[in-house]
């Protein structure tokens, strides 16, 4: 497969050439005006690696939450991999329940026609609700036994672990999770400035939707947002659709951080509205109505924010035309970052040798094509029904 575009973005900036795939991997980058078959002729628009999101519950009319039926965890699983193509993801942390986590592991050894599941996280059970229009709803007891068994039904895919390490038991499941190679992180959590950093010392590598739910800053209590800013050693998940996070703040906390853009990992949190009309909705079947309103706010009667409807494509954008960030530092944080952390070393950037996962966009960030591992796995004039309207007949409500 040959690619040709005038704004190719490898780690060192721009260039224009032609990638040449063989074997799902990236050959070489050759001339512009190199004589080969071009199989997508891209000159109009950009072509970036692909977008690797680490924390997305559903999408697109599919989710990974409160899904039992056996006959629909597979359909709601290859789904949402498809879903995530059409916005621009090749690899992904499916961010699901434990009831999905066989299925995913499953689903991840063969061929897939979106993006690659290369672990799975979960959020929770272990959290403590509170934070900027905190409801606090209760929490399980920790149990590490119960840990060790959605490892076990993860089958070594289980990479990220988000728990509120206030709760009792948590250092010690912290600790177990570290110990078979699963990054835990700080959610959903009411610890302070300083008991934050301490909980970070037990094995806390990544912070969860860094600023949303947890202790804000204020000039005389820096709560737990200012530990994860202040803390070089952490990586901090950022939504940056603008709406979890102001943009003035989203430029403090980049100015704050120290190398932030090797150390912040763009997320989306979205939920199986994504890509959804505006409207009322069950969430997923949990039991919880949200609105879904013009900007993409996810919420609920309350006012609490209930995940996201917005993708990380749609947040490149607002960091590139709105905040202001170089679309090179913005690469690193969508895709370099998160390859790095999660340990998929043949990810996150466009080079020789690396698999070829690669987006084509337009000028106002639409995905045109998704090529994930060297196939074509969303292409904008084909898949033209990507989203599950079964979902909108069972779960919208006005």
């Amino acid at each position: 497969m040959y690619i040709r575009s005038k704004r190719i973005y490898v780690a060192d900036g721009c260039v224009s050439g032609i990638i040449s795939v063989e074997d799902g991997k990236i050959a070489d980058i050759l001339n512009y005006n190199a004589k080969v078959s071009v199989d997508i002729e891209a000159d109009a628009f950009r072509v970036l690696p692909g977008i690797i999101d680490t924390h997305n519950h559903g999408t697109m009319g599919y989710s990974l939450m409160g899904v039992e039926d056996e006959a629909e965890k597979e359909k709601n699983v290859r789904g949402y991999l498809k879903g995530l193509a059409s916005q621009g993801v090749t690899a992904c942390l499916p961010t699901a329940d434990h009831a999905l986590f066989k299925t995913i592991a499953s689903v991840a050894k063969g061929e897939i026609d979106g993006a690659r599941p290369i672990g799975i996280h979960s959020e929770g059970p272990y959290l403590n609700r509170v934070g900027e229009k905190g409801v606090d709803t209760g929490h399980p007891e920790v149990d590490l036994s119960y840990v060790k068994k959605m490892y076990e039904d993860s089958e070594g895919m289980l990479k990220l672990f988000a728990i509120a390490p206030e709760l009792e038991g948590s250092k010690e499941v912290i600790e177990y999770l570290n110990s078979v190679g699963c990054r835990c992180a700080f959610a959903h959590s009411n610890m302070n400035y300083h008991e934050a950093l301490e909980a970070f010392k037990w094995g806390i590598s990544v912070t969860t939707h860094t600023a949303n739910v947890m202790a804000g800053i204020h000039h005389r209590n820096m709560g737990a947002l200012g530990a994860c800013l202040l803390n070089d050693d952490v990586y901090n998940e950022l939504i940056c659709d603008g709406l979890h996070v102001s943009n003035e703040m989203i430029e403090l906390m980049l100015r704050v951080k120290n190398d932030p853009f090797n150390k912040v990992m763009m997320v989306s949190d979205n939920v199986p509205m994504g890509g959804a009309p505006i409207g009322r909705y069950n969430l997923g079947g949990l039991g919880l109505q949200v609105n879904i309103d013009e900007k993409g706010y996810c919420l609920s009667d309350t006012g609490r924010l209930c995940g996201s409807t917005v993708p990380v494509i749609k947040g490149i954008k607002n960091l590139v035309e709105n905040v202001g960030i170089g679309m090179r530092n913005v690469i690193k944080m969508s895709s370099a970052n998160p390859a790095k952390v999660y340990g998929a070393v043949n990810k996150g950037s466009i080079e020789k040798g690396k698999d070829a996962d690669l987006i084509v966009i337009d000028d106002d960030y639409n995905v045109l094509y998704t090529i994930s591992e060297g196939r074509i796995v969303y292409d904008h004039q084909k898949d033209t029904d990507v989203f599950n309207d079964e979902f909108l007949a069972a779960y919208k409500i006005a």
